[in-house]
């Protein structure tokens, strides 16, 4: 069986990884896999890479910098059309059994839109994994309580500025146009990785359309608990005391919740509160009393893996979510996880069980939440094989490309 997954990143974000390890999983399970990609990191691979991105790329990305919105969104709108041809043309030559669409809205200044979901129906049975909701919005990634995506996105959404932005007077047509696509696809269904992200799905665009809902997974001989204390040492983070992880692609990120860990500074308890950072740049001033370890963006796996056994517990910030990795990969570590009850992060921190839930979405809940979390860090410890257990039973990385691999056979 030949899979073609796209996604606008090869290995960069939580969707891109996911991906990749899908991709690595179907090559050991005797899939022969291309993945196209808007940016290919351009290293060896198990799988074979292509780009696929509009001709005079490079230019369109510097000439789009500092233009305004309306701009920007028809210098995207030329790239379309000769992306949409260059898709047609790969596909007619690697002629897969299967696309599997993953995140396409990083791709927009290379020409990629919901209309790849078109050609690439042209060719084959698709699947498209919803990392996030914009297959099935006007143009935002996550709604944040917001439900026109259901009757109808318009120019009155509350947020067209922020990424993946896009002009009010545009956003009910590009609505309108994923409706359209989704409905004329003959043979297509949708994977949500969480049960709350099938949920908003289904309630929406994708009612009429089948969609399975299946957990992301990762490589459990990877991410495993180690001993905390030669973590630390082997990372040169302090032996003794407690240590908080903060794990995010940029540390900035407010979709992640960066601006909310400034609320850590009131919360209570011993002081400092140190917070070990993974992820590029720096958080946002997170007032006095907070010491910050940073261990910058860290690709490596096995180092991923013992910054989270280093810590006692995983402060997962972000406002709404769908299922992070990063939660699961401290799971499997044995960190318990501090979070809202936003998105599908009730799925994965269980109190009691995996962590820690706020009571409510608000800055000043987490930053009580995480103080009760450390108050008791023997209850945390106790957790750690409870952490374990829900990993190796729900998130090992042979069940995520086994139920893959069934719905691919059923297409």
């Amino acid at each position: 069986m030949h899979i073609v997954l796209l996604s606008d990143h090869e290995t960069r974000g939580g969707a891109a990884i996911a991906a990749g390890r899908l991709a690595a999983g179907l090559v050991s399970a005797g899939c022969r896999v291309t993945r196209l990609c808007a940016y290919p990191d351009g290293r060896p691979h198990p799988w074979a890479s292509e780009r696929l991105a509009a001709p005079l790329f490079p230019l369109r990305r510097m000439a789009r910098r500092g233009l305004p919105l309306s701009a920007r969104a028809a210098l995207d709108e030329l790239a379309v059309t000769s992306t949409d041809a260059a898709l047609r043309r790969a596909l007619a030559r690697l002629r897969p059994d299967v696309v599997h669409l993953h995140n396409l809205h990083g791709g927009i200044g290379a020409g990629w839109s919901p209309r790849l979901l078109a050609a690439a129906a042209e060719h084959a049975p698709v699947a498209w994994t919803f990392h996030d909701m914009w297959a099935f919005t006007g143009r935002c990634a996550y709604s944040y309580g917001c439900e026109k995506f259901i009757t109808g996105c318009d120019a009155q959404c509350p947020t067209p500025r922020q990424y993946p932005a896009l002009p009010p007077c545009k956003i009910a047509g590009a609505w309108h146009l994923r409706r359209q696509i989704i409905a004329g696809a003959p043979r297509l269904v949708g994977v949500a990785p969480s049960r709350w992200m099938y949920g908003h799905a289904t309630a929406g665009m994708w009612a009429a359309r089948r969609v399975d809902h299946i957990p992301n997974g990762i490589d459990l001989d990877t991410y495993a608990p180690a001993d905390p204390a030669a973590a630390r040492r082997a990372l040169g983070l302090p032996v003794s005391g407690p240590l908080v992880l903060v794990a995010m692609p940029h540390l900035a990120d407010p979709r992640k919740g960066a601006d909310l860990l400034s609320a850590l500074a009131t919360a209570p308890g011993p002081r400092p509160l140190r917070l070990i950072t993974m992820g590029a740049g720096t958080l946002p001033a997170s007032g006095a009393g907070v010491e910050i370890l940073p261990l910058g963006y860290v690709a490596a796996e096995a180092r991923r893996a013992l910054a989270y056994s280093a810590a006692d517990l995983l402060l997962h910030a972000a406002p709404q979510d769908n299922l992070p990795l990063t939660v699961i990969e401290a799971m499997a570590c044995g960190t318990p996880t501090v979070a809202m009850p936003v998105g599908g992060l009730p799925e994965l921190v269980r109190p009691g069980v995996t962590g820690w839930l706020a009571d409510d979405h608000t800055p000043q809940a987490l930053a009580d939440t995480l103080a009760t979390a450390l108050a008791d860090l023997a209850a945390g410890a106790n957790l750690r094989g409870s952490c374990r257990a829900v990993a190796v039973a729900e998130y090992e990385i042979s069940l995520f490309v086994a139920r893959h691999l069934n719905l691919y056979q059923q297409l």
